[in-house]
């Protein structure tokens, strides 16, 4: 498995101005600034620490993200003077991860592993990951759970290619049910 997680990350860090900002584009043309921050990375003897304590490995594209930043948040909107107007992408850090897996009806299905959108989390299938299924990654919106058919760095590097847009919705929208949909 190739892990370009790093690569991803570069590329969006490129783009951020000095106030960790950028310009974005959504649907239909529209023109937000969105904010990019991330977290210093995560000592490895903290992270054996946690698969230990909870008898999983973690994948290896989501340990690459660690290594890099234990830790982010990517793609929240912000006003003109750069205040947090919420949206985006936040992946846990492990401590916030510990916290997460406290709610219940997160922690039934898997390690939830980031919070996105209005009330989605994306979680670590624990049982794919055991079995050695690559497309360990699911999300949960509002209460239904549903496999993305994905692993973590093909997310991450899906989110941000479009800008934050939820990608893993746009083939329930055809020609004939867009519109009736806005």
């Amino acid at each position: 498995m190739s892990h370009f997680v790093q690569n991803t990350l570069s590329g969006l860090k490129k783009l951020l101005d000095n106030k960790n900002q950028m310009k974005s584009v959504s649907e239909e043309g529209e023109v937000y600034s969105v904010s990019c921050s991330f977290n210093p990375p995560i000592k490895t003897t903290e992270v054996e620490k946690f698969e230990s304590e909870h008898d999983i490995k973690l994948p290896e594209d989501y340990m690459a993200f660690l290594t890099l930043h234990n830790g982010a948040r990517i793609y929240e909107s912000v006003d003109d003077d750069g205040v947090n107007i919420g949206g985006g992408l936040e992946i846990f850090s492990l401590d916030e991860i510990k916290e997460h897996q406290e709610i219940e009806y997160l922690s039934e299905h898997g390690i939830p592993i980031a919070h996105l959108l209005n009330d989605c989390y994306l979680i670590l299938d624990t049982e794919k990951l055991k079995g050695g299924d690559p497309n360990y990654l699911n999300i949960m919106e509002f209460t239904e759970l549903s496999s993305l058919n994905l692993n973590f760095e093909i997310f991450l590097d899906r989110y941000i290619i479009s800008q934050g847009v939820p990608f893993w919705s746009w083939p329930i929208y055809t020609a004939e049910n867009y519109y009736r949909t806005r």
